[in-house]
């Protein structure tokens, strides 16, 4: 199961291995609307912009498709991106006016795309084998996990900031397969949980000891 949650409507985004995504009210606890995805695979991600009403979701093969919630059931998907060749790990909406759809595949592909338009603006490469993505909403930063162990922070030129491999100390263990990460909405904070059972928050301000 996959959600994405809006603050100031109080809806739920909520989708999964169904070919529906389906919006919930939770101040009165029902349903409010189905949006068919055209599709015979999974959602894998899901993210919402309230203020254009436009739902972006990642799908199993590969495709990202935009949605306008406040068209009907046969008109509402408005875009479908094919650029991806593998699951979609994650579709990002950026909240923001102009903002674009990002989208990134297991095979680390990171595609920029403009919701008027077919094709992708941008495209950057990061590591195969990618479990988890976040994209920082103030800064212009995103994380990638890695089944292989470890993260990679990058800049929006694709620029490596950072790579973690090992937990803290000289003693420090390889870190575990990454299963979800994210970020703070305002600091410069990440958290991260492995395969391992540990769950870590690294931070690009120095700890006080």
């Amino acid at each position: 199961m996959v959600v994405d949650w809006e603050q100031d409507t109080g809806l739920l985004m909520t989708s999964g291995d169904v070919r529906v995504i389906r919006i919930w009210d939770t101040d009165r606890e029902m349903k409010v609307q189905d949006i068919p995805t055209g599709a015979d695979s999974c959602v894998t991600s899901l993210s919402c912009d309230s203020q254009r009403s436009l739902i972006a979701a990642g799908l199993g093969d590969g495709s990202v498709r935009v949605f306008d919630r406040r068209m009907g059931p046969n008109e509402c998907r408005v875009m479908t991106y094919r650029e991806h060749g593998a699951w979609v790990v994650k579709a990002h909406l950026q909240k923001e006016p102009d903002g674009h759809v990002i989208s990134v595949s297991v095979n680390g592909d990171v595609r920029f795309f403009e919701p008027r338009t077919p094709d992708s603006v941008n495209m950057l490469q990061t590591v195969k084998g990618l479990t988890a993505l976040d994209i920082h909403p103030q800064a212009n930063l995103f994380a990638c996990g890695s089944m292989n162990q470890f993260i990679a922070v990058y800049n929006a030129n694709g620029d490596v900031i950072s790579n973690i491999k090992y937990y803290d100390g000289f003693m420090g263990q390889r870190i575990g397969a990454i299963s979800c990460l994210a970020f703070h909405p305002y600091w410069p904070h990440l958290a991260v949980g492995s395969n391992d059972y540990y769950m870590s928050i690294y931070s690009a301000e120095k700890r006080l000891r």
